[in-house]
């Protein structure tokens, strides 16, 4: 938690305007500025890395786009880095403007289906539900019913227990909730105003299932004695709560702002990273796990605070 202090001679974190997808001579992973996103990020990654006997192969989800993960330095460290995706990703162009001729050792898997919703025919069915008017007390229902449909099926079983590390870079603020409450804001006006909450109270109930789901599937895919990283946007920072960085750099000790951190987490947290960490800190070995929080400024318009852990599940 040193990250929220402010050492002599370095910029504060929460100063620092990182410019995702600008590209000198190289990709900076932060090796040279003090308190950068991936400067932390690596710190996380070299914990895990650094307590591994044997660094084989490595899964990252959800890191193609944006360049959190240093994807190169990790081919240097593992035989083969898998990425996994939703969505096509950009690997090969970070890869080329990194200048690393690591592209042989990284794999990627894209429109990877870490719910299982696509098993289901869900947005399908879901969109047809939209356009059909469909009561929201039936939809609730099927939302519902969702949650549970999908533990029939199993997002990536032929990859179990292969993986020496598994690393999920912000994902669990991506996973169906917002694309599907996107859908419904287009039909919510043909609702009354308590069935526009059963609904989105159905949409939560779903997302926070989906969420367990996917902590079960990044730990189904680790080997024994694996290491596991993450790490998300928490809280996203306005003139509301700008007051909780100010708090946090006045308080002394590891322990004090660990439980401050996690009681703003529960009180301006976004919810499904918050769940998503709750559930992962709490599968995990307390001891030799390092929890890190920090700020992040992906533009001028944005800030948050970033949290994540690396460590060891319990088996």
């Amino acid at each position: 938690m040193r990250e929220f202090q402010q050492p002599p001679g370095h910029p504060a974190a929460d100063q620092y305007v990182e410019q995702q997808g600008d590209y000198a001579e190289s990709v900076d992973w932060g090796s040279q500025e003090w308190g950068t996103h991936r400067y932390h990020i690596r710190q996380l990654l070299e914990h895990a890395m650094d307590r591994l006997p044997v660094k084989e192969k490595v899964a990252v989800f959800g890191a193609g786009n944006h360049g959190d993960v240093d994807l190169p330095e990790l081919a240097g460290h593992f035989s083969q880095v898998t990425v996994l995706d939703t969505e096509a990703n950009s690997i090969e162009e970070v890869l080329t403007q990194s200048g690393a001729g690591a592209s042989a050792r990284v794999k990627s898997l894209t429109t990877v289906d870490y719910t299982c919703l696509d098993q289901i025919q869900f947005y399908e069915t879901w969109e047809e539900m939209l356009l059909n008017r469909t009561p929201a007390a039936e939809m609730a229902s099927y939302l519902k019913d969702c949650a549970f449909a999908v533990r029939k099926y199993e997002a990536l079983p032929h990859l179990k227990k292969s993986f020496q590390l598994v690393v999920s870079s912000s994902v669990h603020t991506q996973l169906f909730y917002i694309h599907a409450l996107s859908q419904f804001a287009g039909y919510a006006g043909q609702y009354e105003e308590q069935d526009v909450r059963l609904i989105i109270d159905a949409l939560s109930f779903m997302r926070n299932n989906l969420i367990l789901d996917y902590n079960r599937l990044l730990l189904s895919l680790l080997k024994p004695e694996g290491k596991l990283v993450m790490w998300s946007d928490m809280i996203r920072m306005d003139e509301a709560n700008e007051e909780l960085l100010e708090q946090l750099y006045g308080l002394q000790s590891e322990s004090e702002r660990i439980g401050y951190l996690f009681r703003a987490f529960g009180q301006y947290g976004i919810e499904a990273a918050v769940n998503g960490l709750k559930d992962l800190y709490e599968q995990m070995k307390q001891e030799g796990l390092l929890f890190k929080s920090w700020v992040w400024i992906p533009g001028k318009e944005r800030k948050y605070i970033v949290a994540g852990i690396s460590g060891s599940p319990v088996q």
